[in-house]
């Protein structure tokens, strides 16, 4: 897909089809590595519980005998820049040139992935205290995004494009004794299936909880980026005041003053 389509698929498809999308794509890189021996059981979309009766949305879950491999999957495109402790990565995508011949490069921030996929750990954990289980927290980019300087502090972190995802897991399960039994993964396996068929009012009320805390940090609800004051020049609406995302043209979201 060249680097106009691409461009055309981020603005025109809205963000969550796009990120499960990736999920999928991930998904079948564990099919694979099942295939080649590497067993163990696969959910989809967990929402697991949190103190204030919110939750947290785990996108995959691998249970083997190694332990549970906890995986963000993030489907961006471009040049991925990243620390494990900022708050917020960058995404920077060519977009062509401008008229008088300028390179354009469109920027797209958004929230620190491992520190999402630490808070679903944590929780995880709090759920699961019946066993003592080693959790890997994996976050996967897709392979159309180059990770250009991405730093990592942490030992039990992993951040890396989806077709290195195999060898990744491959090299752990290599590296870390068994400790779950086949019995002990099925337990696993059916308490946490219960907190994937949520209703589809509780899902509804999971994405507004996210919504409401991102739009009072003054953070785009779609993809993470600032909010910025902007002044409409056309149309019905010209000379009033709004919220728009920093990343147009790539997310068109607005708030309304």
């Amino acid at each position: 897909m060249g680097i106009f389509s691409r461009i055309l698929k981020s603005i025109f498809m809205p963000p969550e089809v796009i990120g499960k999308q990736g999920e999928l794509l991930a998904s079948s890189k564990l099919g694979w590595i099942k295939f080649w021996g590497y067993d163990g059981m696969v959910l989809h979309n967990v929402y697991i519980p949190k103190r204030n009766g919110e939750t947290t949305e785990i996108d995959l879950l691998f249970i083997t005998e190694k332990g549970i491999f906890v995986i963000e999957s993030k489907n961006y495109s471009g040049y991925i820049f990243g620390n494990e402790l900022y708050k917020t990565w960058t995404s920077t995508l060519y977009a062509g040139k401008t008229w008088y011949g300028a390179k354009k490069v469109e920027k797209y921030h958004f929230y620190n992935p491992i520190w999402q996929n630490k808070t679903h750990i944590k929780y995880l954990k709090e759920l699961l205290t019946e066993w003592d289980i080693p959790m890997y927290s994996l976050v996967v980019f897709s392979d159309r995004c180059e990770l250009k300087d991405v730093t990592i502090n942490s030992d039990d972190v992993y951040v890396f494009r989806r077709n290195e995802m195999n060898f990744y897991i491959k090299s752990i399960w290599k590296h870390c004794d068994s400790v779950l039994t086949e019995e002990t993964i099925s337990e696993i396996y059916n308490q946490l299936l219960s907190f994937t068929n949520l209703e589809e009012t509780l899902i509804d009320s999971h994405v507004d909880t996210i919504k409401k805390k991102l739009q009072s940090t003054d953070t785009c609800p779609w993809c993470g980026g600032n909010l910025v004051l902007r002044t409409a020049r056309k149309g019905i609406h010209a000379g009033e005041r709004f919220y728009g995302c920093s990343n147009y043209p790539m997310c068109r979201y607005i708030k309304n003053i």
